[in-house]
């Protein structure tokens, strides 16, 4: 399946061409390193303790939708201070929200 995945987006990227402007590839390149995970994945590895999820949410949409227990809550999701996650730089984190946008 990742083959095919594969050569549909090198199909693409060679029918649309490449662009030039190094802010866009730098952006495009920052958003390739960050894996996709299905809610089970991400559930396995809160209950494995291998994850640890970080809430993105304001407090008007975690009143309304609740958080995940155990979640670090940011208290902005664009500009948070880096104390407010963990310590370890090896723990792997798990970032949502209700509108990725």
């Amino acid at each position: 399946m990742r083959s095919i995945l594969f050569g549909i987006a090198l199909s693409l990227a060679a029918v649309s061409g490449c662009n030039s402007d190094k802010a866009d590839a730098n952006k495009s390149a920052a958003k390739a390193e960050v894996p996709a995970m299905t809610m089970d994945e991400v559930q396995k590895g809160i209950d494995a303790k291998q994850l640890t999820a970080v809430d993105c949410n304001g407090d008007r949409t975690r009143k309304k939708l609740g958080t995940l227990p155990g979640a670090i809550q940011v208290t902005d999701e664009s500009e948070f201070a880096a104390n407010e996650l963990p310590a370890d730089k090896t723990t792997k984190l798990v970032f949502y929200c209700a509108n990725p946008g």
